[in-house]
């Protein structure tokens, strides 16, 4: 049923004070439990959108209302660190610590900031497709000269905990709220596949003796 969205980034967009402004209220409506400081203000999106417009990977349904989004933000290797200690707000990520895709050669660790896709497309395929998206824009990225060197992420919900399962993300550390912390070295500079559920099932199975 995911066909009859059009997948494409952030920087594809034409209005980005629309786009900023559904993707807060889809986040209030799904994040109940975060606080300004996690989801950050308008204005202060605009700046982050301004440092990097590639940043969301993006589902829009054929009327134009977002079903989804993966936010993948490339990051510096001290603000990485941050993430892994645990003191980071996604509402208030210092601008300079976000590494532009321009600066071509420039080292970054990707920061799974938020992920959110709205109840009705769930268990659709969605977030696999938005995650894949994700992963070839990676792959240009590497093609032409980026170096991605990490992924890291903290987990929200029990969605999230099962999306770090399927790619193989392991936990690493927890953050000032008791949330997990999973963190992935990129030797490849690629983003880890997505494991299918029916291919998850297999690989539980009990090997014979």
């Amino acid at each position: 049923m995911s066909s009859t969205l059009q997948f494409h980034r952030s920087s594809d967009e034409t209005d980005v004070a629309g786009l900023i402004a559904q993707m807060m209220t889809l986040d209030r409506q799904l994040y109940v439990e975060a606080t300004e400081e996690d989801l950050g203000s308008f204005e202060y999106w605009r700046a982050r959108f301004a440092r990097c417009p590639e940043s969301l990977s993006l589902a829009r349904m054929p009327d134009g209302a977002l079903a989804g989004y993966y936010q993948f933000l490339p990051v510096t290797a001290a603000y990485r660190d941050e993430i892994l200690a645990g003191r980071v707000r996604d509402g208030s990520i210092p601008l300079e610590a976000i590494v532009p895709y321009q600066d071509r050669g420039a080292p970054y660790h990707l920061y799974l900031c938020s992920m959110a896709v709205r109840p009705e497309w769930r268990r659709r395929g969605v977030a696999s497709r938005l995650y894949r998206e994700e992963a070839a824009f990676q792959q240009r990225m590497a093609l032409s000269g980026r170096r991605l060197e990490s992924l890291v992420s903290v987990v929200w919900s029990a969605c999230g905990a099962r999306f770090f399962e399927r790619i193989g993300l392991p936990r690493a550390s927890t953050d000032f709220g008791g949330r997990a912390i999973h963190y992935r070295t990129l030797p490849e500079g690629l983003l880890p596949e997505i494991a299918s559920p029916a291919l998850r099932r297999i690989e539980a199975l009990p090997q014979a003796a």
